[in-house]
């Protein structure tokens, strides 16, 4: 039941046209287990990452992604993605480990009463931004980051570059802290 009335305060939502083209415009507040974004940028971005922007599920300021600043693991998931559902309780993992990185979702080509119910679900809670076009996936595939538009996707960050694109089969947790440790020099 409560899945379902998230879902349709989403659609609600989206009815009530929360969406926008404009990155400087604020997102409204969308009920959801997410953090909120405001802690992510650097006032430098870097030349390195894609220069696209995106909105904060939650609402709230947007996110430059070539602003990211630290060590930073990026999950580009969706609802409908069954590997992403299967990776999703790992990053929630590694998001609430002590030495973690900064761990960031980017809901890609979804509908956001979907993604927040699976967050819910799944007791998703680190910062996630809303990308419902797939615009930094697109980007990362121009850049020849990623090999495809293919879901799930992740990005560990170091000093403003990508230092490893992952793209495949779903992570588990030990995967998942291995990657960090080998390319952002994390042990979690």
């Amino acid at each position: 039941m409560r899945r379902w009335a998230v879902t349709v305060l989403a659609g609600a939502l989206l009815l009530a046209g929360c969406g926008s083209d404009d990155p400087k415009t604020t997102e409204p507040t969308v009920d959801g287990p997410f953090a909120e974004c405001s802690a992510l940028s650097a006032e430098t971005p870097s030349a390195d990452l894609p220069d696209v922007t995106l909105p904060c599920f939650h609402g709230g300021q947007s996110v430059r992604f070539s602003q990211l600043k630290g060590g930073v693991v990026v999950n580009l998931w969706a609802s409908w993605c069954i590997p992403c559902t299967r990776e999703l309780p790992a990053f929630t993992s590694l998001a609430g480990k002590k030495n973690a990185p900064t761990v960031i979702g980017v809901v890609t080509t979804d509908k956001r009463g979907s993604a927040a119910a699976l967050a819910e679900e799944l007791h998703v809670t680190f910062p996630t931004l809303f990308d419902e076009r797939g615009r930094l996936l697109t980007t990362l595939v121009q850049q020849e980051h990623l090999k495809s538009n293919g879901l799930p996707a992740t990005l560990f960050l170091k000093d403003g570059q990508i230092a490893y694109a992952y793209q495949g089969a779903a992570l588990d947790e030990a995967k998942l802290t291995g990657l960090v440790d080998q390319y952002l020099g994390v042990k979690v």
